[in-house]
């Protein structure tokens, strides 16, 4: 599936499939569009899942009805590709979750792969939808449903993080880190660890204690080491290698990290500037 963008001629052929299904010469006269465009358009609207062929003719799927009904809402949803507009649609949400939601792929989109903490992280304060946690914002109203997303790769272990299957919006470095532009997620804890100069090892474990630490919201280093350490060394030879010269620096650095009240060993995670909108 390669997303797309509609245009007018798009909206045009979809519009005239709501009157029922038609082949490529009469929507192409139904719509004042070239044919040629519309043999080389209709496959790729269908492989979207806005249309579906019928013999020779081409029909309106409920995804492409979704959309269209939401075209004149279509300005906070300008960059969601037309069959991810379509499935969240179907969910049937208010309007704060579908934001929500729409968040949370454009996020995974942007960067290509995140863990769940990274997107609780860069989206959750943005758009709470009414939840006052990011554990039951995470729980309840998005993972499920971004799991169903055309194109998204769930996470199926805490080892894994999120994918989407298409281009990211990032470029990879030399060196094997993310590198951003100006975007909304350079202010996340996943744009952060991007740009430690940590291996792949080390900001593996990093993200794995950071994911516990958005799940649990306050861990200890004792906490930390015993669930993570044991499976992501790093390559340090010791635990307390491990914390002193990897993970703690790295918890330093990311925002929303905090001691508990200067407490070294406590470390708790707050969601920036998170206001819940409606119940």
């Amino acid at each position: 599936m390669e997303n797309i963008t509609l245009d007018e001629r798009d909206r045009a052929a979809l519009e005239r499939l709501r009157e029922g299904s038609a082949d490529v010469d009469a929507l192409a006269e139904g719509v004042g569009a070239d044919r040629e465009y519309l043999e080389d358009r209709l496959p790729e609207l269908a492989d979207n899942g806005l249309v579906e062929r019928e013999g020779d003719a081409y029909a309106l799927t409920d995804d492409g009805e979704r959309v269209i009904e939401a075209t004149g809402e279509m300005d906070d949803r300008v960059d969601t590709p037309p069959a991810v507009e379509g499935r969240i649609l179907a969910f049937d949400l208010p309007p704060d979750q579908e934001s929500a939601l729409r968040g949370a792929f454009a996020f995974l989109q942007y960067w290509g792969e995140a863990t769940a903490g990274e997107i609780v992280d860069g989206v959750y304060s943005e758009t709470p939808a009414g939840f006052d946690s990011p554990t039951s914002w995470w729980r309840e109203c998005v993972r499920d449903r971004l799991a169903e997303l055309p194109e998204v790769e769930p996470s199926h272990s805490t080892d894994e993080p999120w994918r989407y299957d298409g281009t990211p919006g990032v470029e990879a470095s030399g060196d094997g880190r993310d590198v951003a532009g100006e975007v909304a997620g350079e202010a996340s804890v996943r744009f952060a660890l991007a740009e430690l100069g940590l291996d792949d090892e080390a900001r593996l474990a990093v993200r794995r204690v950071f994911d516990l630490l958005v799940e649990l919201g306050e861990v200890s280093s004792a906490e930390a080491i015993e669930q993570v350490y044991p499976d992501h060394d790093a390559g340090y030879p010791s635990p307390t290698e491990w914390w002193d010269d990897c993970v703690q620096p790295a918890l330093e650095s990311l925002p929303g990290v905090e001691r508990v009240d200067g407490d070294r060993e406590r470390w708790r995670y707050h969601a920036v500037d998170a206001e819940p909108t409606s119940a």
